[in-house]
């Protein structure tokens, strides 16, 4: 399939949603008050989106500039979903694309400000780079840890810095502001940032359990009713996914549904993992796997029970990445590892109906390489 019948494709999937907006009063040690603004999506395949053009300017302190004079940066589409970085090139989900000069097999992760610019997090060099909207370099950051965090609403980035501080970097803003860095799991070690709640809110770790908020002002401790690890937030923000030790005979520990107001685990699942909300917040999506391919897929609702799912016949058909494309819709890239054939396709909540986006073509070795990376 051609980059152009990609998008088009994409295109035809995008969905009408409406916004509603994003504040945050305060995180104490039950952590409540969040919410998350949601985007508005515009009628149709694709329509003219009017905003004001955010400059970004020349220097984005304390990274490398590879670009000269500012530009201002296109309105990101405001349609919710998962962008795909394949071949070169960033296609956003209303099939708006950005092309962008790095291999997949370098690429950690990425993700995509509202302001336009593309933050991916690299392995070699060891650095997370800031790509304008256009495509251009407009920054490059040594790291300790080469993963990028986005806040719910996208309006946030934030990874460990090289000085084992977290970084954030907001929509719209050139200063890379620091705060104070994660625990150290030990050593020289650095630790995780587990959630961005926005700008100024930071929760983060040791990379087994969710311990502090960063704040401008310093850290302040977090306080769970047991020991876990948050992968997500709903979009009102009164609810948390965790992952929290399931005992010996869980391997990735376990699932649950956390109330950070209540310091309540409302549902539990311990054959589920890595849960992360629908842009509704009405669902969960669950992989369990290893080593870049996952053998599980599940959709769960909001008692952590399956609505569809996926099981590997064991014959090599695995999942690479999965990502929600809507609030009802998955993008999932399949592979399979016996002969490195890659598709991209779309299922509904019963993990039914697929719909395939880029159908099956060669690609490399899944444990090395995800032909297709979905944003977070």
């Amino acid at each position: 399939m051609t980059e152009e019948t990609f998008v088009r494709e994409l295109e035809r999937r995008a969905d009408v949603v409406h916004g509603a907006p994003l504040t945050f009063e305060a995180v104490r040690s039950k952590a409540h008050g969040i919410r998350r603004r949601r985007r508005t999506a515009v009628a149709g395949a694709v329509a003219a989106v009017v905003a004001a053009a955010i400059l970004v300017p020349t220097v984005l302190t304390g990274g490398t500039n590879r670009s000269d004079g500012p530009e201002p940066a296109p309105a990101i589409p405001t349609v919710p979903g998962a962008s795909v970085l394949h071949d070169g090139v960033v296609t956003r989900p209303d099939g708006s694309t950005v092309p962008v000069d790095v291999d997949n097999a370098n690429v950690t992760n990425f993700g995509v400000l509202t302001d336009g610019r593309v933050v991916v997090a690299l392995q070699e060099p060891y650095v997370v780079r800031v790509y304008a909207g256009n495509g251009s370099i407009r920054a490059e950051y040594p790291v300790q840890a080469n993963v990028v965090v986005m806040s719910a609403d996208d309006t946030v980035a934030a990874w460990v810095g090289e000085d084992y501080r977290t970084s954030v970097l907001r929509s719209g803003a050139a200063e890379l502001v620091t705060m104070d860095g994660p625990p150290s799991p030990g050593g020289e070690s650095p630790g995780s940032i587990d959630a961005v709640l926005d700008a100024d809110h930071v929760l983060v770790g040791d990379h087994s359990t969710t311990s502090e908020v960063v704040r401008p002002q310093g850290k302040q401790e977090l306080t769970t009713s047991e020991p876990l690890r948050v992968t997500d937030v709903s979009p009102d923000g009164d609810l948390w996914a965790v992952q929290y030790d399931g005992g010996p005979d869980s391997q990735e520990g376990c699932a649950g549904l956390y109330d950070p107001e209540t310091a309540t685990m409302l549902a539990r699942n311990c054959e589920a993992a890595r849960l992360t909300f629908s842009p509704d917040g009405k669902h969960l999506l669950s992989l369990r796997g290893d080593n870049n391919m996952y053998g599980e897929g599940t959709i769960l609702d909001l008692d952590l029970q399956p609505v569809g799912s996926f099981a590997s016949s064991g014959q090599g058909d695995v999942i690479s990445r999965a990502a929600w494309a809507d609030a009802t819709h998955v993008l999932v890239a399949r592979t399979d590892w016996t002969d490195s054939t890659w598709s991209l396709v779309r299922v509904g909540l019963g993990w039914d109906d697929p719909e395939v986006v880029v159908p099956e073509q060669a690609g490399g070795n899944p444990e090395g390489v995800a032909e297709f990376v979905l944003s977070d």
